[in-house]
């Protein structure tokens, strides 16, 4: 297979805008920033007064080991944002986004989720939907993606290698069900541990794998990966917890999703902490630092700080959560329990393959979370209560942004190398083009960065992004 091409080095002048808390962008404006052939930052600070575009005078700024690299020097209207992190993306379901947004989770598993799963077992349907797919995030500015595969070996491989290829940084998971799943897409418990074993074991031995390159530097990385608690039986789940701690690798599922998936969960298990996800997970050890659950609309407080103590991560679906999940994930609150949050696409159970959508949906799931009670039946005058007058919102387009990001590398255990321009950290970025003859807003020229970046963040979309870059790598560029 063909790896994407290795960093060559990068010698980048600016604006550089990250969000490395929630509370307030940090915006750096005509900024000299070095990455070496390593795909690392190696400086990030202020232009010299007086600098000018001219690329052999910048070289002379840096030191002599870099002179030879590439310059390049964004326009007045262009900034530079770290790439965003998809902590849930279903890669088979990429075909039916956009519809089924009217079924019931299981409804929808049935008649359309798994039929099209299936269909990747023919290995050129699949090389043709894993290939638009892995494209589309990276046009979009996504940089790192945690993906469930299907319950098939070769087309999870073909995955891997189709990541790796474009350099995408992926966490892919092969599926594993033996219970509650149709005749033609259920494994049996020995035959599911036996693939998840060999899946773990070839992508770790992958050349873009850990084994290679080391946990910091690998592009590609196995998850553990049950469907969720109803499709799988307890000796299943007791068998992937062996797993995770025998190669020590992540966890990825479901929890507490929706109102149809917990009934049954507490109906199939009632006496494992009353019949809920995460104390089922905590007891098969599928709850460690490594483990991410996707959803979590239904979590109690509880759940929420035993999640925080062990470090496990939340991935909020915000779109698929209003379309499906009747709760939102109230971020505040789990942020202020010390939970670790990420946010995903959830392809197909949300309609936006770019991490823009759940990004602005996230602003209207805090928003709808802290709705005010509406009194609407006939009262007398003197009976009918005052709104609460709140009317500071917590959740941003800020705030969203960081989740996007620093929330993401942290929940996905890679915040020591992606999130932020830092010295030290991988360049996983997207330049903003926000003055495109052909994009959705206007150009402003009289406003200020941040303003740019706020309109792009909620009016923008692909057309604007102009360059990718993953570890330093550049994997998308627009003329």
């Amino acid at each position: 297979m063909t790896l994407a091409i290795a960093p060559t080095g990068l010698i980048c002048v600016g604006t550089f805008i990250d969000a490395p808390t929630h509370e307030a962008l940090r915006v750096r404006v005509d900024h000299l920033c070095v990455i070496d052939g390593k795909g690392r930052i190696v400086l990030l600070q202020p232009l010299p007064a007086g600098t000018t575009e001219d690329a052999d005078k910048i070289r002379t700024l840096v030191a002599e080991e870099y002179r030879s690299f590439e310059v390049l020097v964004m326009k007045e209207w262009e900034f530079m944002c770290p790439g965003m992190v998809d902590c849930h993306n279903h890669a088979p379901q990429y075909h039916q986004i956009g519809t089924a947004t009217d079924y019931t989770l299981f409804n929808w598993l049935f008649n359309v989720t798994f039929p099209n799963e299936a269909k990747c077992r023919d290995l050129d349907y699949a090389r043709d939907l894993y290939t638009k797919l892995v494209r589309r995030l990276l046009r979009s500015g996504t940089t790192s993606v945690q993906f469930f595969a299907t319950n098939d070996l070769e087309p999870t491989k073909l995955l891997v290698d189709i990541c790796a290829e474009h350099g995408l940084r992926a966490f892919v998971g092969l599926v594993t069900a033996d219970r509650d799943s149709p005749d033609y897409y259920i494994q049996t418990t020995s035959e599911a541990l036996s693939l998840t074993e060999s899946f773990i074991q070839w992508t770790l031995a992958h050349p873009a794998g850990r084994d290679a390159l080391g946990e910091q530097d690998a592009l590609i990385h196995p998850v553990i990966t049950p469907r969720f608690v109803p499709t799988c039986t307890l000796p299943l789940l007791h068998g992937l917890g062996a797993l995770a701690a025998k190669y020590d690798v992540r966890v990825q599922s479901h929890a507490a999703e929706t109102v149809d998936q917990v009934l049954r969960v507490k109906a199939l298990h009632p006496a494992i902490g009353g019949g809920r996800d995460v104390a089922i997970f905590e007891s098969c050890a599928l709850l460690t630092h490594r483990t991410t659950l996707a959803h979590g609309t239904h979590l109690r407080d509880y759940e929420v700080r035993r999640m925080a103590e062990v470090g496990a991560a939340v991935t909020a679906c915000p779109i698929a959560n209003v379309l499906h999940s009747r709760a939102v994930v109230p971020a505040p609150r789990y942020k202020a329990l010390g939970l670790k949050l990420g946010l995903g696409t959830d392809i197909a159970g949300g309609y936006s393959a770019s991490m823009l959508g759940p990004l602005r949906m996230a602003v209207v799931d805090d928003r709808t979370d802290s709705f005010v009670e509406v009194v609407r039946e006939d009262r007398p005058l003197e009976d009918y209560p005052d709104p609460d007058p709140k009317t500071e919102w917590p959740v941003g387009h800020v705030w969203a942004y960081h989740i996007a990001t620093v929330g993401g590398a942290e929940a996905l255990g890679i915040a020591e190398h992606s999130g932020t321009f830092d010295v030290g950290k991988h360049f996983d970025a997207v330049l903003v083009d926000g003055n495109r003859e052909d994009q959705a807003y206007e150009y402003w020229p009289e406003e200020t960065k941040a303003i740019r970046f706020e309109r792009w963040i909620n009016t923008g979309d692909d057309r604007n992004v102009k360059g990718v870059w993953v570890r330093g790598t550049r994997v998308i560029w627009k003329k």
